[in-house]
C-alpha cells in the first residue's frame, strides 16, 4: 500500500513539473534573430530595406516611441505582412509578427504542420499572455469568442486564431509578460 502511495506521489510529481516545464517562455530566434540580442542592423541583413518604418501603435493608435516598427512584404519565405519590432535606442528585437493576406489566408491546419502541436488553447478574453492567477479565476464563455490563441511557449511564440479557422497572426515575442 505504501509502496503504491509513494508511485502515485512519484508520478504525479514529475507530472507537474513536465507541465510547468512546457509553460516556460522560451527566447525564441526566427531566421537567425535572436531576440533580446539581434539589432536592427541584422534585421536588415536578413530581410533588407523595410518597405515601412516608424514608431507602432498602441491599443489606442498613439505612436509608442520606445519601439520602432519595420515591416517587410514576402520576405524570409514567409507569404505576407512581416513586422519587426526593436527597441528605439538600442534597435534590439523584441517581437516580430507575421500576417498572412487576407486574400489569401493561412489555413490553421496549415499552421499546425509548421509548428506542430505543443501549444496551449487560450480563450480570446484571456489573450495569449495570461497570468497564472487569471486564468484559474477565468470563467469560459459559452460561446467561443475569437480570435482565439494558440500558445506555444518552447518557441516563444503564439498563433491568433480567426472565426473561419485561420491563422490570422503568427506573433514570436521575446517575453510573454
Amino acid at each position: 500500500m505504501k509502496a503504491k502511495f509513494w508511485l502515485s506521489l512519484s508520478l504525479l510529481l514529475i507530472c507537474g513539473v513536465a507541465s510547468a516545464q512546457t509553460r516556460k517562455w522560451h527566447v525564441p530566434t526566427y531566421k537567425c534573430l535572436v531576440f533580446g540580442k539581434s539589432n536592427k542592423d541584422e534585421v536588415k541583413r536578413t530581410f533588407g530595406e523595410p518597405a515601412w518604418y516608424g514608431n507602432p501603435e498602441d491599443e489606442y493608435d498613439n505612436p509608442d516611441k520606445n519601439f520602432i516598427s519595420y515591416e517587410y512584404e514576402n520576405v524570409g519565405g514567409f507569404e505576407g505582412r512581416t513586422v519587426v519590432i526593436m527597441k528605439t535606442r538600442s534597435g534590439v528585437v523584441t517581437d516580430i509578427s507575421l500576417h498572412p493576406p487576407y486574400q489569401k489566408p493561412l489555413p490553421l491546419k496549415q499552421a499546425l504542420e509548421v509548428y506542430g502541436s505543443e501549444y496551449v488553447e487560450r480563450e480570446s478574453a484571456l489573450g495569449p499572455c495570461s497570468t497564472a492567477k487569471v486564468i484559474r479565476s477565468f470563467k469560459r464563455p459559452e460561446r467561443r469568442e475569437h480570435p482565439f490563441f494558440l500558445v506555444y511557449p518552447k518557441k516563444g511564440m503564439y498563433i491568433a486564431v480567426d472565426e473561419n479557422n485561420n491563422a490570422r497572426e503568427i506573433v514570436y515575442m521575446r517575453r510573454c509578460p
